[in-house]
């Protein structure tokens, strides 16, 4: 029975694995989204990958000749629990590909558990254990907090899963 199954990239590397297992004639999901930049008062709009360095392969891991995906380029490992891949739910695949637009792009906001003045609880760096409030996610899957240091408030931004619900 074919599974999706995730495969850790080397950086910046997604587009290049993917071309190579479709090649190998694997059926790979690589979920993008629109992300904005800017730089030297220019904004320019690219496409990246919604978990870098991440993409999804289906395969089945008996009939399968699977373990000719670690020497693909571009790939770096098959992510395993001991010598079996890990198998991810069929429905977060299917969940992800439900919420592409016409373009084919997965909403960042989809990403998003938390609402805009939800309390959450750092979890890491020097804030740890703080509580802050949530104020938005970034494009760079960052998340922007308010928080409540010394008697005033102060702007932060952190990953996404440095922050827990409160």
């Amino acid at each position: 029975m074919k599974q999706w199954f995730v495969v850790h990239t080397q950086p910046l590397k997604e587009s290049l694995a993917q071309h190579h297992l479709q090649e190998q004639g694997y059926r790979v999901y690589l979920p993008r989204f629109k992300k904005i930049t800017r730089h030297a008062r220019q904004t320019k709009e690219t496409l990246a990958p919604l978990f870098p360095r991440y993409l999804f392969v289906e395969f089945d891991v008996e009939s399968d000749r699977w373990r000719s995906i670690n020497g693909t380029r571009g790939v770096a490992y098959i992510l395993v629990n001991g010598e079996r891949p890990i198998a991810v739910p069929m429905d977060v695949v299917s969940n992800l590909q439900g919420q592409e637009d016409v373009e084919g792009l997965v909403p960042i906001e989809c990403m998003n558990v938390f609402v805009k003045g939800d309390k959450v609880r750092v979890l890491e760096g020097a804030f740890k254990d703080y509580t802050a409030t949530f104020e938005k996610l970034d494009d760079k899957q960052r998340v922007q907090l308010l928080l409540n240091f010394l008697g005033r408030e102060m702007k932060i931004a952190l990953p996404a899963g440095a922050v827990e619900a409160a």
